[in-house]
């Protein structure tokens, strides 16, 4: 990260993993919350938390296979070799955004 080119494509995904990161702690206590909730049958956080979770699980599925990809390049010819990890992240990462049809409509 010496460079400035490299930092300037970079830092952004930094700083979405730290987003995201607060997203889902935030997302973790709300549906606990929501849990002991439904215990009680007050179902009120439900459809609330439903379109939060759809909507976050798109975007960032989007977000973090372009992210695998922009490292992969950044790392020039050495991010094709199967000891980077790229190969094993993007394999698992590019199915998500494709489990629940076109994101497009979820992002909405």
């Amino acid at each position: 990260m010496d460079y400035q080119t490299l930092q300037h494509e970079l830092t952004p995904i930094v700083g979405m993993a730290v987003m995201q990161s607060v997203t889902q702690t935030f997302l973790r206590n709300e549906f606990r919350t929501m849990m002991e909730e439904v215990k009680a049958n007050n179902f009120q956080k439900m459809d609330v938390l439903h379109h939060l979770l759809a909507g976050f699980k798109s975007y960032y599925s989007e977000e973090v296979l372009s992210g695998i990809e922009k490292c992969r390049r950044s790392t020039g010819g050495a991010g094709y070799g199967a000891f980077t990890g790229f190969k094993e992240l993007h394999s698992q990462a590019s199915p998500v955004p494709t489990y629940e049809g076109d994101n497009t409509v979820m992002m909405l």
